[in-house]
């Protein structure tokens, strides 16, 4: 490993300032969101380089602001879908004490500190590694996405959705980096966020549900309501990923057929900040 990629430099830079924020007491979703958005890119970058163990170390990053990114997008979920008051009083509660836990646990500073090591942004010095290693690694992609297919055959379960959506974003990532080397598929771009925006949505509902439960929230039943809808529009991606998997098994250093249907509108950037129709509970 030698020079470092701009583009992790970039990942890294924007993590470290959202994490300022959080240390400063920053209560906002926004320095969360893009922490652990920028903490999931290096992740990729990481994975695409073969530096699988630090990878680990930023997922292991992510998961530890899981519980507190939930709850604060469940309380916008609630709000824009005009919520009890004594709800949405309960779900900030909650996010208070998710807070306190963290600064406590110092979760943090111990980001900080992982994000300090110098490895973390390297890349190879041969000017072909990136072709050299995106091939075999949209062929072991490819791979894992036909076992999740098979997996998934029939019924599938949240657990098997909920594995497609982050290995699909982890490929979309990757993708988005290669584009910005001149070997990107713009096509394959677009609908990955598609499929990941869908499945997403179903593991922000099925959260949702699990917490509307806990806490007893008065808007129980539409979210439940909202939960089966989402199920049904996740279960469908299952069906649409045969051409994601046929992509991936082509040239890298070739723009693909386009793969999105004429017409179709962009996907919201980030799946978890989609809104819904408007419904009030």
């Amino acid at each position: 490993m030698s020079a470092m990629d701009d583009g992790a430099v970039h990942y890294r830079t924007i993590a470290l300032r959202a994490l300022a924020r959080l240390s400063e007491d920053d209560s906002r979703p926004k320095p969360l969101h893009r922490l652990r958005t920028h903490l999931r890119r290096l992740q990729a970058f990481l994975e695409l380089t073969g530096e699988d163990r630090f990878a680990e170390v930023m997922a292991d990053c992510v998961a530890s602001l899981s519980r507190l990114r939930t709850l604060q997008v469940f309380q916008q979920y609630l709000a824009r879908q005009g919520a009890p008051a004594s709800d949405l009083r309960r779900v900030k509660s909650r996010i208070r004490t998710c807070r306190k836990k963290l600064r406590r646990k110092q979760v943090y500073h111990k980001i900080e500190r992982r994000l300090g090591q110098g490895a973390v942004v390297s890349r190879p010095a041969s000017a072909s590694w990136p072709v050299e290693r995106l091939r075999p690694l949209r062929a072991e992609h490819a791979k894992a996405l036909r076992d999740l297919l098979a997996e998934a055959a029939g019924d599938p379960r949240r657990k098997t959705l909920h594995a497609l959506r982050l290995r699909i974003k982890a490929i979309r990532y990757q993708e988005e980096w290669a584009f910005q080397q001149g070997m990107g598929r713009p096509d394959l771009i677009k609908r990955l966020k598609d499929l990941q925006s869908l499945l997403g949505t179903y593991e922000e509902r099925a959260e949702f549900r699990r917490l509307a439960k806990k806490l007893a929230l008065k808007s129980r039943p539409a979210v439940i309501k909202h939960w089966r809808q989402a199920r049904k529009r996740a279960r469908a991606v299952v069906g649409e990923l045969s051409e994601v998997v046929e992509a991936l098994t082509e040239s890298p250093v070739h723009l693909l057929k386009p793969i999105r249907p004429q017409g179709v509108p962009e996907p919201a950037a980030e799946p978890s900040l989609m809104p819904d129709a408007a419904q009030s509970f």
